[in-house]
Order: C-alpha cells, then structure tokens, then sequence
C-alpha cells in the first residue's frame, strides 16, 4: 500500500465497521498496518458513509434514531444530524408499558448499526417507529459475523438486527458494502468518474467483491482473510483478479 502511494495512485480504506471515527481509522492504519501519512478524508466507514447518506436526505428538525455506538454516534454528530437511541435503553420494560408509547414524529430514519446496548425494548421502538410512525429503514451493514481475528468470529451487525428485521418482515435499506450508494457517497467526495480506473480490494466475497460487482469495477480477492480456495467454486461473486498477498497489486 505504501508503495501504491508512493506511485501517487489514489488509495482508499473502506471498512463496514460502523463504530470507527476518521480519527480512529487513521490511528490504527498507522499503528497497526504501519502506513503513516493516510489523510482521514480517505478513510471511509460504513457509519461515515451512511451519515453523509443521511444528510442529504434529512430536513432542517428532522431526526433519527439509531442502534448504534458511541463510534458511529460521534460521526452523525460531526456531520450535523439530530438523533436518539445511544446507549442502555431499558424503558419501558414490559409489554403494557408500552401501550402508552408515542414516537416522536420528528424521526424519519431508523439506522441499524453495531450497538452493544441492543435489547427488546431498542427493537420494540424502533419496530414501532417503522411500522407506525412511517420511519425508514436502514443499516450501515449487515455482516453476520465480524471476524475479529483469524481464530475468532463474533456476531456482526446483522446477527444484532435479525430479529427487527423478522419482525418487520423485511430488511433494511444497506448504505455499507456491498451497496453501490458507499461506493456514490465516495466517488462524490473525490470526483471519481472512471470506473474503469477503479479497482477494489478486499479478502471477502459477499462484501468486498459483491460490492466491486454491484458497482460496476474491477476486483482483486485477497486470499489472507476469511475467504477460502473451496469457496470459489461456490455460487457467488466472482473477482476479476486473485492473488495470495497485496503484493500481487504491483505485479
């Protein structure tokens, strides 16, 4: 990657991680990949993605309210956008109370993200918020699973919203990879008009290279992550390139 950027190609860090600021992004690039000198303006998470999504779309007095973290609650902050919902949430707490719950009209979105804190009575509002108040819906992502490292799986934003979506009976509208609008929100930040000199990178399947598919760009899997040879010859996305290192990208 250094070298990529000594060659002045245009270098950009996703991640579906919604719980990143820019600020965090950057400090671990630099003390855990070992790359100094990345600018937070290239350095996008799903939460980033998805505030700049959200402020396009909201109007002056218009809120949301989130399933989220105190990560992905600082980038809305930045970005201007009112919210609810951060943290524990344990009122009411049993099913009568909430025969008196009104929602705030003033919501229009309900974002799914990582929380911690998510419990029935997060899910209950937000159901309600969606199915009664005409809030709309979507998530930074919806990965299963979120490989914290090559020995270990946890349950991924997806896992934490499953049961919101089996009770709405319908999923989310996804801002993160593999939806083309995180790939729209950053081409417009940057000015990227050619795909054909777009080329993106990553080590999972249903993410990284079914978001390069849906965009219309050109793929390389890296095979140093959570894909497998045998899962290539399943159904699914196919990478345009395949190599065993980011090495491979100077050949």
């Amino acid at each position: 990657i250094t070298k990529l950027m000594a060659l002045n190609k245009r270098v950009m860090f996703v991640t579906n991680n919604s719980t990143k600021t820019r600020q965090i992004l950057v400090h671990q690039i630099e003390s855990v990949l070992g790359i100094s000198g990345v600018k937070g303006n290239v350095c996008y998470s799903s939460g980033i993605a998805t505030a700049r999504f959200l402020k396009d779309e909201l109007k002056e007095g218009e809120k949301v309210f989130i399933i989220g973290s105190e990560g992905f609650s600082q980038v809305l902050t930045e970005s201007g956008i009112e919210y609810i919902g951060l943290g524990l949430d344990i009122k009411p707490i049993n099913f009568k109370e909430f025969g008196s719950f009104k929602p705030d009209p003033s919501i229009k979105y309900v974002v799914g993200g990582f929380d911690p804190y998510f419990n029935h009575t997060k899910m209950t509002k937000a159901f309600i918020y969606i199915r009664e108040g005409g809030a709309k819906y979507i998530a930074t992502n919806l990965d299963i699973v979120y490989p914290l490292s090559k020995d270990r799986l946890l349950p991924g934003t997806g896992s934490v919203l499953a049961g919101l979506n089996h009770a709405l009976g319908k999923l989310p509208t996804v801002i993160g990879k593999p939806s083309s609008v995180f790939y729209d929100v950053i081409s417009k930040d940057h000015g990227i008009t050619d795909k054909s000199k777009v080329l993106m990178v990553g080590d999972n399947l249903l993410t990284d290279i079914q978001f390069g598919c849906n965009c219309g760009i050109d793929t390389a899997l890296v095979m140093t992550g959570v894909t497998t040879k045998e899962m290539l010859s399943e159904p699914g996305p196919k990478p345009t390139y395949i190599m065993d290192s980011m090495v491979g990208l100077l050949d």
